[in-house]
């Protein structure tokens, strides 16, 4: 070494809440750590201090059990001998929401506030499976400008340095520290064991140091002295002494914490690189990604995608709408239902990659987050239906009050359950608009539960609802006939010719024949030999072929890692022989749904040796209900099965038709553009090269002539396969029976204990939904942000009575308009005043602008941090009917704060 290094030793546990073990077991073993760490603290002065992870739910799982300690423990947070934050849990970055990010932190500030005390603000994410992009963008709005990560970057020594600039696509930037060997030390405990020889004690420090030296940028090294659960160790005052004496030729070895790390290193204003994008690499010399977390147990990745959606897009902006119109904001509720969903969303814990048990307890916290979102949606739509005058509804009738809770106009086919007692059919009944223009509908019975009610059977009224406005509402009256229709008239349009009132006169644009359905935009035809689909784009004439297969292949990896068996064999829905058989499921004007039970076989499991597929088979049965709505661009899909193999990856593949070089995934804030081509497999790496890539909403490919996106509700997992069709592959199920295991061969050593998880097989009835766009644009020009997220987010069917009302019959409280590239993230209440805030994110690379145009012109528009403080930045311009233009460069994130007065607020 060239000179002499600072050392800054920090004493840490990294804390999974659930993992091996189950929350109560790591809680009780959490309860002795906090007990042990606070009496050394009274004791003994010099030990100095202790990081209680980046994670403040440490805190509330340790007072619920200890409550007459909060004051010691208040005490130590205060004088800097214990630290924790900023985050409430330490997350899986990319297999949650970028809201649920934003709420994870709110969340960790709401518990320090709660205490008294201020979170430590550095960006501690030392063991997530890889970065997203935005991260350096999602810190610095609340104010935290730095990160320390390990896993998903790295490189040989001394060429990649353990300091960088971390910058988002939008050009914000964090200073990050790099975690050489990892945040997992404790080198010290061999200190007193008299079996260790000179070179396993101090030999092995001074060869990290030697090690780290030539990653350092400065004379600072850092150097992490805990683990996984680790307890306190109190002979630390002393060990380090006892290490200074020996190495004091080389380094000086103090007592630090991570921020006065960090401090010393920028105070020297070294020269760092910059690093852009999603930190997901692999490569020889970096830490394993264990990217198989991505598909495994994808029955959580689901549930979690609707607790999401059901906050985020229906009852935040309803609640924030319906306070707006008088009702009280129910903020506890809301935080309540985060703090559940949220509480899924550690990295063992979403991934999929704990013991059955730990994932059998997080339904319940699912379950009730949702339950809690659905019941203050539905409060505050009734609320909203009360307002809306409905006096001169006819006697017999209903009315449907269709909500949009999204920020621009749009059109959906849309469901609404209703009493069945009402025996409502197109035949006695009619569905008009505001303008008494007759509306097709068409019904069916359905069983289910809804919030508030004890009844179970009810009629589904589905029908086009056109130009809903944004975050507003359209009500339809559906009323008895005043002449029933002819009993022999039918209710849907056929392709095949049709004798008079049997589906000869086109109602809508929707047309069915044997395996084919139709609007003005797409055909699409089942083919019956195999199952897949034909897509013809009627605006373009393209034909997308193939599109729907199945392939299953052996699975002979972990919760942690996929790994095709040394002699694998895949099988194909295209390429196997099978039975299929077409009928239809539901046949009406506003939407038509064949179904499509395919019938194959599958290899039972893995042999004993795990080195192949059985050759014993299993029935194997899938059912996909394909769906085509009036005036739709998309097909949607929803594929149900029972899965009766073990062992394998089952994935569903879309063929562009066309070679593509990358695809384009939504990702968190951002829209993430992927190579499809693979330079190096990676053989010989401590973990082989991974083709799977996570996302979001969607991934879209694009050709020279044909474009392709594929939506999907928690399916979190694609590859490109990038062969001559251009293929995309969705991961539908990954069954595997192990938490981990040594004997895979893609990864070297084992990512947890080897423990059987059957549960992980996902054996039984399974579930998928997602639904495919054909364009000749790429997906920017398409505009498919909107329209995915038109088909995430269904609008909110509800039924009202007759009453008086101060609301029309229809109604829109906020706009956004324009050609802009803009995306509603959220809408609610301020958390600090009367206020609503709204949050949107640039979809593109490049700037863009949008006119907001609002009901009720506000009296003030400012920017905010995500961590709703106000930005050091003008507040933008209201016009004199109440619009304003918000700017936003490429990839940016934007809050604002729209403050009325109490007058105001209530028209």
């Amino acid at each position: 070494m060239d000179r002499k290094f600072r050392v800054f030793v920090y004493h840490h546990t990294h804390w999974d809440r659930e993992w091996w073990a189950t929350m109560q077991d790591f809680r009780i073993r959490l309860v002795e750590l906090i007990d042990e760490l606070l009496d050394t603290l009274d004791k003994d002065p010099e030990f100095r201090c202790f990081l209680l992870d980046g994670q403040t739910i440490v805190l509330k799982d340790y007072l619920e059990i200890r409550p007459e300690n909060q004051a010691r423990l208040l005490r130590f947070i205060h004088e800097n001998r214990i630290q924790c934050g900023p985050w409430y849990i330490l997350p899986d970055e990319f297999l949650v929401s970028a809201e649920a990010h934003v709420r994870n932190l709110m969340l960790g500030n709401r518990m320090s506030e709660k205490l008294g005390f201020t979170n430590l603000d550095v960006g501690y994410i030392p063991d997530t499976f890889g970065h997203i992009s935005q991260m350096p963008q999602i810190l610095q709005g609340f104010g935290i400008d730095n990160a320390m990560v390990w896993r998903g970057l790295g490189g040989p020594s001394p060429n990649f340095k353990q300091e960088f600039l971390w910058e988002a696509p939008d050009g914000t930037q964090v200073f990050t520290y790099w975690f050489p060997d990892g945040y997992y030390m404790v080198d010290f405990l061999h200190f007193d064991n008299p079996k260790k020889t000179y070179e396993e004690t101090y030999g092995r420090v001074r060869k990290s140091i030697e090690r780290w030296a030539t990653r350092a940028t400065t004379d600072c090294l850092l150097m992490p002295y805990g683990g996984d659960h680790r307890h306190i160790d109190a002979r630390l005052p002393r060990l380090i002494k006892q290490v200074q004496e020996d190495l004091q030729e080389v380094a000086e070895l103090h007592w630090g914490t991570t921020k006065e790390f960090m401090e010393a290193v920028r105070a020297q204003n070294p020269t760092l690189e910059v690093i852009k994008g999603e930190l997901r690499n692999f490569g020889e010399e970096l830490p394993h990604v264990l990217p198989g977390v991505l598909s495994a147990r994808m029955y959580l990745k689901q549930d979690n995608f609707k607790g999401q959606l059901a906050l985020e897009r229906y009852a935040e902006p309803l609640s924030a709408l319906a306070w707006l119109h008088g009702r009280k904001y129910e903020a506890a509720l809301l935080w309540t239902a985060w703090e559940l969903l949220v509480q899924n969303h550690p990295h063992d814990s979403i991934c999929g990659c704990s013991i059955d048990e730990v994932h059998r307890e997080m339904i319940p916290r699912f379950a009730q987050s949702k339950q809690i979102a659905d019941i203050v949606t539905e409060k505050s739509v009734q609320h909203i239906n009360n307002l809306i005058d409905t006096s001169e509804l006819p006697e017999d009738a209903v009315a449907l009050v269709i909500h949009n809770s999204l920020c621009w106009t749009r059109s959906d086919t849309v469901t609404v359950w209703i009493d069945r007692k009402l025996t409502v059919h197109p035949k006695t009944y009619v569905l008009v608009d505001s303008d008494e223009r007759e509306v097709p509908f068409q019904v069916k019975d359905v069983s289910g539960m809804k919030p508030m009610t004890d009844k179970h059977f009810y009629t589904e009224v589905c029908f086009a609802a056109k130009d809903l406005p944004g975050l507003g509402y359209k009500t339809y009256v559906l009323r008895p006939r005043e002449t029933a229709c002819d009993p022999k008239q039918v209710y849907f349009n056929t392709l095949l010719p049709a004798a008079k009132i049997k589906g000869s006169e086109a109602k809508s644009d929707l047309h069915i024949s044997n395996n084919t359905i139709e609007n003005g935009l797409l055909r699409v035809e089942v083919h019956t030999q195999n199952g897949t689909l034909r897509i013809t784009d009627k605006r373009s004439g393209r034909i997308y072929d193939g599109l729907g297969a199945f392939e299953s292949g052996g699975d002979a990896g972990d919760t942690y890692n996929y790994a095709a068996p040394l002699i694998d064999h895949v099988r194909h829905t295209t390429e196997d022989s099978l039975n299929v058989h077409v009928s239809g499921a539901e046949i009406g004007y506003a939407k038509v749904t064949l179904q499509v039970d395919i019938h194959w076989s599958l290899p039972t499991k893995l042999s004993e040796d795990r080195l192949s597929r059985m050759a014993s088979y299993t029935d194997y049965h899938i059912t996909n209900y394909v769906t085509l709505t009036t005036g739709s661009e998309r097909v949607d899909v929803r594929t149900v099965w029972n899965n009766r193999a073990e062992d394998h990856r089952l994935r569903v593949l879309f063929p562009l038709g066309e070679m593509f070089k990358v695809s384009h995934a939504e990702g968190h804030f951002d829209v993430v553009e992927r190579e499809a081509a693979v330079l190096d497999m990676g053989n010989g790496w401590p973990e082989t090269y991974v083709p799977q890539k996570p996302q979001q909403g969607f991934v879209s490919v694009k050709g020279r002539n044909k474009g392709l996106t594929v939506a999907n509700k928690g399916l979190t997992e694609y590859e490109m396969l990038n062969d001559e069709q251009g293929t995309l592959a969705i991961t539908l199920l990954r069954a595997v029976g192990w938490l981990s295991r040594e004997d895979t061969l893609v990864r070297h050593g084992g990512a947890g204990p080897e423990t059987p998880v059957p549960d992980a097989q996902s054996l039984g009835m399974n579930e998928a939904e997602y639904a495919i766009f054909v364009h000749q644009e790429d997906w920017l020009e398409a505009k498919i942000p909107t329209k995915v997220h038109e088909y995430l987010t269904a609008s909110y069917g509800s039924v009202t009575d007759k009453h008086d009302g101060v609301l029309g019959q229809t109604g829109g409280w906020l706009e956004l308009k324009g050609d802009h590239t803009l995306m509603l993230s959220a809408c609610k209440k301020s958390e600090k005043n009367d206020a609503l805030i709204v949050r949107f994110w640039n979809t593109s690379k490049a700037a863009t602008m949008a006119s907001m145009h609002l009901k009720t012109k506000p009296h003030q528009v400012r920017y905010l941090k995500l961590n709703e403080q106000p930005m050091d930045r003008e507040n933008l311009n209201i016009d004199a009917d109440g619009s304003f233009t918000l700017h936003a460069n490429g990839a940016e994130i934007i809050t604002l704060e729209i403050y009325f007065t109490t007058k105001e607020k209530l028209t």
